[in-house]
């Protein structure tokens, strides 16, 4: 899409600073936006690129100062830069109703006109589709499993049997949703499997990134509320509850049985072992190893995770320890001089 300046600055509630007949097609990374591009700045670390950037204009915050051209400042830069891509970059995928030739569905599936099932997707016994579902090539759906209206499967997504999706969600790529958890106990010395008989429940607008792993429960469900969002490569083991509008980053991984409250966040190599449970609106920071229940709204880090408060000034005094060391040897010497 093209716009002046006048009309995306209106569109975007922001103030224009410049010439509003400008015309611009794409918003772009102020470092390689080209002369018929805007890009975003909010972070100071990036007006070196003021002087050198080819953008024709800037979205900044509206107290920064900042000499350029054309600017559209924003009380909300970022929630104006995020109304710019969707204006300007984001294509809708066209939807495409129909059934692939090479697709394989059980006769006792129905399938919604308004579904699109593309090229070597297999869907099996007593599956229930939502109406405009999309489904990509080699999707795998076992029996019993449930698809929400409007929801997005990426190519080479598979469904264990008698897993729930519910409206609107998307899941990318390579994802396995109830694939066995890793249940087994050891008798006279063997390794004996544990029947895994429960189901993966997924809430409405659940986005699970690509290479995701969810198992399925033991007995009961483990399930994801409304609105959580997974990165790629993320690990949810059996019987796990993970609240509504939670952030788990790259390579998380979740044991079994715990449970995560809502709009929980945690950064990218993080990790909570089994059985326990984290409160509301906690904040678990990158590597961040959960070895014990979190109350409601706590931030915690390190390993074993404590508050990040404490953390920062353990990390403190460590950074100490070369001194602390040296000054302690130079005490053991005129001890033992004395």
């Amino acid at each position: 899409m093209t716009l002046n300046l006048g009309e995306l600055a209106q569109t975007l509630g922001a103030r224009l600073e410049g010439d509003e007949s400008i015309e611009v097609s794409r918003l772009n990374e102020i470092q390689i936006a080209a002369s018929n591009e805007i890009s975003f700045l909010s972070n100071p670390k990036y007006l070196k690129y003021v002087k050198t950037t080819q953008a024709v204009a800037l979205i900044v915050p509206d107290d920064m100062d900042i000499d350029f051209p054309n600017l559209l400042r924003s009380s909300n830069p970022k929630q104006a830069m995020l109304k710019a891509l969707q204006l300007l970059n984001y294509q809708d995928r066209v939807h495409k109703p129909g059934i692939h030739s090479t697709a394989v569905i059980d006769s006792e599936t129905s399938v919604p006109k308004s579904a699109e099932i593309g090229p070597g997707v297999v869907i099996g016994k007593d599956v229930k589709l939502g109406e405009n579902i999309i489904l990509e090539s080699n999707v795998v759906i076992e029996s019993g499993s449930q698809i929400g209206d409007l929801s997005h499967l990426y190519p080479n997504v598979v469904l264990y049997k008698d897993s729930v999706l519910g409206n609107n969600c998307i899941i990318h790529s390579g994802a396995v949703i109830g694939s066995d958890g890793f249940g087994f106990a050891v008798e006279s010395g063997e390794i004996q499997k544990i029947p895994q008989t429960g189901n993966v429940i997924l809430g409405n607008q659940v986005e699970i990134g690509a290479n995701c792993a969810i198992d399925r429960g033991s007995i009961g469900p483990t399930s994801i509320g409304d609105g959580t969002k997974l990165d790629n490569l993320v690990h949810i083991a059996h019987n796990v509850r993970v609240g509504k509008n939670c952030f788990l980053t790259a390579q998380i991984a979740i044991a079994g049985s715990t449970e995560l409250g809502d709009r929980v966040q945690m950064g990218g190599q993080s990790g909570v072992i089994g059985h326990l449970k984290v409160g509301n609106d906690v904040s678990i920071a990158t590597r961040g190893g959960v070895t014990k229940d979190i109350p409601d709204g706590m931030m915690v880090s390190g390993f074993p995770a404590r508050s990040h408060r404490d953390e920062l000034k353990i990390e403190a005094i460590i950074k100490k320890l070369p001194e602390l060391y040296k000054a302690v040897k130079t005490l053991e010497k005129q001890g033992n001089k004395t």
